[in-house]
């Protein structure tokens, strides 16, 4: 009798790769002949079905602008060299944005690796844990002592950077979306990606945004952060980018860190 692994090994070959469909081990747990090759072929369409049909619910944008034939194509040849490593159909295809970078039939195309890592960050924010806001950190922080402070981000905040419009193709693919499909493609996008209200949404952030966030984000203290953005942007507006992040949801936390502690 071959060791459970070799089962294995052969079954996934003969379900997603369509290999050794004869082959006599598969002949210790299913019949031979073409009964078993009957049965093999419904556990293919069942098992790269699911998995098409996981990736088509995750990235709905890119369906929309390729089309379902090119994504179904693009999604079969993923799943062939991707097995799920999950039973949680909502983890799998976290590497499909790589994959259509070196996917042949994509290239010409260059955005469209970068409309894939911005739905997976939509599919991860979704996903999230929830996190009840606490500020009462600011509240309660002299008004001399603000720079000092630091700051939390809801877990369900996602950042990214692209050279790509990304905003703007992210709203003309949306599924409601019936206006002006026009793009300048020439510019880039700084993308915040959150849920609020259980529904998440794409924001564009201006370059000292951006810088703002993601020094935040690190751990840095509002001083810092906001000398950051400056540095970035000339035109960076603390309190209105403050006001925003909190009004937002961005924001859950504000501390002063023990002293000594590095912010």
């Amino acid at each position: 009798m071959p060791a459970l692994r070799e089962l294995q090994t052969r079954f996934h070959q003969a379900v997603v790769l369509g290999e050794a469909e004869d082959d006599d081990l598969l002949a210790c747990i299913l019949e031979s002949g073409e009964t078993g090759r009957h049965r093999i072929a419904v556990y293919r369409r069942s098992v790269i079905g699911n998995l098409v049909g996981a990736l088509l619910a995750t990235y709905p944008a890119l369906a929309r602008i390729v089309g379902l034939p090119f994504f179904r194509e693009a999604a079969r040849a993923y799943v062939r060299t991707h097995p799920s490593l999950s039973g949680d159909l909502n983890e799998y295809g976290g590497g499909f944005a790589d994959f259509l970078a070196d996917w042949p039939y994509g290239r010409e195309l260059g955005y469209l690796p970068d409309v894939a890592r911005l739905e997976w960050l939509v599919q991860e924010a979704y996903y999230a844990a929830d996190e009840r806001p606490d500020l009462s950190g600011l509240a309660t922080c002299p008004p001399q002592e603000y720079g000092a402070l630091c700051f939390g981000l809801d877990p369900a905040v996602r950042r990214m950077d692209s050279a790509w419009p990304l905003a703007d193709i992210w709203r003309v693919n949306a599924e409601d979306y019936l206006g002006d499909m026009a793009l300048d493609f020439s510019r880039g996008s700084r993308l915040l990606v959150l849920r609020r209200d259980g529904l998440v949404h794409v924001e564009a952030l201006a370059p000292g945004e951006a810088v703002f966030l993601d020094s935040l984000g690190a751990g840095k203290a509002l001083e810092a952060s906001a000398g950051n953005a400056l540095t970035a942007d000339e035109s960076f507006d603390l309190g209105a980018a403050l006001a925003r992040l909190v009004a937002n949801g961005c924001i859950t936390r504000a501390w002063r860190p023990i002293e000594g502690e590095q912010a």
